[in-house]
């Protein structure tokens, strides 16, 4: 996965990080999340790459139930995540909030999940505890208009 965009959408100064930069090095163990926003956008990012293993190390013990790292993983394949937008951040000494839009699209809709994310600080690590999802809304997606991906391309030509 060699320079392509992180799909979790960090830009520095309006340039994308490439996902080698960004992303991948929390997927691979070699860095952890700094900040609440920081591990949002790499569980995004793992859920659009199906990390399953990821997926499941970075949300609370006490908040995942007895969903194992394949279910993870099944799930995220099952879907085709296409966007990402952070609103808003904050974090207050072991735990913080992170609101974001993540989109997806199934058949010829393109569907928008917005949640307000809980995160807690424990034993040197943020985790996802649990949300609250706000409605969730869904639009038909014209073949000839561009790509909600933000590839650029027509859709025909891209996600559809």
């Amino acid at each position: 996965m060699k320079n392509i965009d992180c799909p979790c959408d960090n830009k520095v100064k309006n340039t994308p990080l490439k996902y080698e930069e960004c992303c991948q090095q929390l997927h691979l163990g070699k860095e952890v999340a700094l900040h609440p926003e920081q591990l949002m956008r790499s569980r995004y990012s793992a859920y659009f790459f199906a990390l399953g293993q990821y997926i499941h190390d970075t949300q609370h013990q006490d908040f995942r139930g007895n969903t194992t790292p394949e279910e993870f993983t099944q799930s995220a394949k099952a879907t085709r995540w296409c966007r990402l937008e952070v609103i808003s951040s904050s974090q207050q000494s072991a735990s913080g909030l992170v609101e974001f839009k993540a989109s997806f699209i199934d058949k010829d809709k393109l569907h928008t999940l917005h949640e307000v994310s809980n995160f807690i600080f424990e034993n040197g690590y943020w985790l996802y505890t649990d949300g609250q999802f706000q409605p969730k809304t869904s639009q038909k997606i014209n073949r000839n208009q561009p790509c909600p991906c933000g590839s650029g391309l027509k859709a025909k030509r891209c996600c559809l």
